[in-house]
């Protein structure tokens, strides 16, 4: 191995700059135009860094981050091979850091350096043959290889000048010796780690390695960021920046911060640096993509020194929610409960354009996004998930349920895709949930609260009622919800009598029917043959976004088991539901308001039977008791 790379390096460093640059270009654009893993990894990096960026202006970032990491792949390589007059010739260091190398040399104090991931960062090692000065004992960390060839060509190429390699498995006491020795540290600060603070950078979560602070607070030393700027091919110039931060906190804040500024503002920093990395690896595996913990004390002091009262939220979810309004409704909750499970996360629901707006105004939501109803064809509901890639979205929790579903969540893009399995295979998902057959007797949101914190949602959903603004009772108003199709529809001869009985006891009374499209004739012929109560229909008038603020304004509510009784429920009203076929069980109320559930006479609990065979004394009493429980209608 060792032979093979001095071949090699002899051999890219005899060749013309030109040459090699046009490699560089070429194979650069190789890693950038083909789908490798990497290439989505810096796509998204680059996306959640600048979310105001063009499309445009994001992918040149991209394709110069490729190129210069071809560029710094040769340098590692030629490096060795090349003269102390080349590597003078191509090198320049800023006056402030010739002036502080000076002094360092002249009255040595031990300085902790931290080195981030551009293109040229390989010429730090090369302090000793750039600077005319003697400069203290100078130690950098590494990544040891387990191959002795290929390790003993690193040490013997990075050393030539008389800096010392530190092995990250053990070169930690080494370290704290040149440190006592007034010696310089240099440590790559910026790289993925399971370990060390956990902080921000770019305003996104991140766990950071801790150990330049550490050396620093322990070793009374000082703490500077050096970084080479590219300015041509193999050519560079270094700058530097010292910290003022003493502990261990404020050294990881600062040099982050520093890195964020550093990429925000300076173009050739951000075409330099390695977006490749998986720099934000935090709460992206399964098990806590759905949850995680911000309480350590970095988190809080990261987030005072930026002025901050909560975490960005700039880990994005997307969830596409069941079909049914029921179900989304029922989904509510979850949803509310994962923005505090992670706190970084901003949570966009998929929700059919019929359902979206009324979805909407309850905000539990940080986005509803509306996508084409099923009615609109695959294709439409296909072009809407392929726009949605462009989000790079870190997490797709899909909740909807056939194979057009985890085809269109495959095209969104997430790097993690989240779905439950209740016996048809999820193709396209990273992960599945699989309830066991208990799931399926209870209510639809325990299984997805399952689902969920089998991902790693954390703690326990509030199943509060939902808000919908600042919309003033009427304690004297009924809804009615007609709503339901065929073995879902109670009768107009039912509904009819049950307002003429509710009138009669009710003094001042009113009543509001709702309904959907469907519903517009029953409502119709229930508010013309109840001509002897205080009718309003808005089935006729009101969609389903239109219906909540009509129905917030009501005190009890009383229904078939369709859309507006249960947006009755979220809302807080005392709801009488009246089952036939449907499961109550599985389908029935999840919010913690007042609610009563009409089932027929000899009807299993499971439901099973005829709507048509409730009886309107059955919900008279149910309706009254809610009515006469506080007194709210006089």
């Amino acid at each position: 191995m060792k032979l093979f790379l001095t071949l090699i390096g002899r051999t890219i460093a005899s060749m013309p700059d030109c040459v090699n640059d046009s490699f560089c270009k070429f194979v650069g654009w190789l890693i950038y135009a083909f789908p490798f893993g990497r290439i989505d990894v810096a796509h998204s990096n680059i996306a959640h860094a600048f979310p105001d960026m063009t499309r445009a202006e994001r992918r040149k970032i991209a394709y110069q981050s490729c190129r210069r990491m071809v560029e710094m792949a040769l340098f590692v390589l030629a490096s060795p091979y090349l003269s102390a007059e080349n590597l003078r010739s191509r090198i320049v260091i800023d006056g402030f850091v010739l002036d502080e190398l000076k002094k360092l040399g002249s009255n040595p104090h031990p300085t902790v350096l931290m080195i981030p991931h551009f293109a040229m960062m390989e010429t730090i090692t090369m302090f000793p043959v750039l600077v005319s000065d003697k400069i203290p004992p100078t130690g950098v960390f590494y990544r040891p290889f387990d191959n002795k060839g290929l390790e003993d060509w690193v040490k013997s190429s990075r050393q030539r000048f008389g800096i010392e390699l530190l092995s990250r498995k053990n070169g930690l006491l080494a370290a704290v010796k040149f440190l006592r020795e007034n010696g310089i540290v240099a440590v790559l600060f910026d790289q993925k780690t399971y370990t060390g603070e956990r902080t921000f950078l770019l305003d996104r979560v991140c766990t950071t390695s801790d150990l330049a602070g550490i050396l620093a607070e322990k070793g009374g030393a000082r703490c500077a960021a050096f970084w080479a700027t590219r300015t041509g091919f193999w050519r560079s110039r270094i700058g530097g920046v010292f910290f003022d931060g003493k502990t261990k906190e404020e050294i990881t804040f600062e040099g982050n911060e520093w890195l964020s500024e550093k990429l925000r503002t300076d173009e050739i920093a951000r075409f330099d640096w390695l977006w490749l990395h998986r720099r934000w690896l935090v709460g992206d595996g399964r098990s806590n993509a759905l949850g995680l913990d911000f309480s350590a004390e970095s988190v809080k002091y990261a987030l005072s020194r930026k002025g901050l009262s909560e975490v960005p939220r700039t880990t994005r979810i997307l969830i596409t929610v069941p079909d049914s309004f029921r179900e989304t409704l029922a989904l509510l909750p979850l949803v509310r409960q994962l923005r505090k499970s992670r706190a970084d996360a901003f949570v966009s629901l998929l929700v059919q354009n019929k359902y979206a707006t009324a979805v909407r105004l309850f905000g539990v939501a940080d986005e509803v996004v509306s996508v084409p109803d099923r009615e609109d064809g695959f294709f439409a509901r296909c072009a809407a998930f392929r726009r949605l890639a462009d989000r790079y979205a870190d997490t797709h929790l899909v909740l909807a349920d056939s194979p057009a579903d985890d085809f269109q969540a495959y095209l969104a893009g997430a790097n993690v895709r989240l779905a439950v399995e209740r016996g048809r295979r999820r193709r396209f998902a990273t992960a599945v949930y699989k309830p066991d057959a208990a799931h399926s007797a209870e209510h639809v949101v325990l299984e997805y609260t399952d689902f969920m914190r089998r991902f790693g949602l954390r703690g326990e959903p509030d199943f509060s009622p939902l808000g919908a603004g600042a919309i003033e009772k009427n304690p004297n108003k009924i809804a009615v919800m007609c709503g339901g199709d065929g073995i879902h529809a109670w009768s107009v001869e039912k509904w009819c009598g049950l307002i003429r009985a509710l009138s009669a006891k009710i003094p001042n009374a009113k009543f509001a029917i709702f309904g959907g499209e469907s519903d517009s004739r029953t409502a119709f012929e229930m508010a013309k043959h109840a001509e002897f109560a205080d009718v309003e229909n808005f089935a006729e008038k009101r969609g389903l976004a239109e219906s909540v603020g009509e129905i917030a304004s009501c005190a009890v509510a009383v229904g078939t088991d369709c859309a507006q009784t249960h947006i009755a429920n979220a809302l807080g009203l005392k709801t009488v539901a009246i089952y036939g076929a449907t499961n109550p069980l599985r389908s029935g109320f999840v919010f913690d308001a007042p609610f009563a559930e009409i089932v027929p006479s000899g009807c299993p609990v499971q439901g099973g039977g005829s709507v048509l065979d409730n009886e309107i004394a059955d919900v008279e009493s149910a309706v009254l008791s809610f009515i006469n429980e506080k007194e709210e209608l006089l």
